[in-house]
């Protein structure tokens, strides 16, 4: 498994429905935790990881500290080496918040299950 220098854990409501909903994108998900003493599955794009997720509840427990609100003032990128396929197979099932090109690259922002704002982003043509 091949993994990046940062890699996000999003805090979700419901873990069904977001897997659900990253592999009605294609992404590939880890339907079996990877943790033994809290749940934290697994988002691959392709043969690396994306990031993972985990119930807001759960964070909660496995640090305390964090009982506040939880939620993220930026945006994960997702990698789209063929962005044009990827943006074709995902548009009509997400709620799109703006396409962009900017700094050299190409990206499509959306809302997850959750509320996160992801995008799909490659290198402009």
């Amino acid at each position: 498994m091949q993994t990046a220098n940062f890699t996000a854990c999003l805090a979700v409501r419901d873990v069904t429905e977001t897997l659900d909903f990253y592999e009605e994108l294609g992404f590939t998900v880890g339907r079996e935790s990877v943790a033994q003493d809290h749940p934290i599955h697994l988002i691959f794009n392709g043969d690396a990881m994306a990031f993972m997720i985990q119930p807001a509840d759960s964070v909660r427990e496995f640090i305390p500290q964090t009982a506040a609100e939880l939620g993220a003032s930026g945006f994960f990128y997702l990698n789209a080496p063929d962005f044009d396929g990827a943006v074709a197979r995902i548009r009509d099932k997400v709620e799109v918040l703006k396409e962009a090109s900017d700094g050299g690259f190409r990206m499509l922002y959306f809302r997850d299950p959750n509320g996160y704002a992801m995008a799909l982003s490659a290198p402009a043509a």
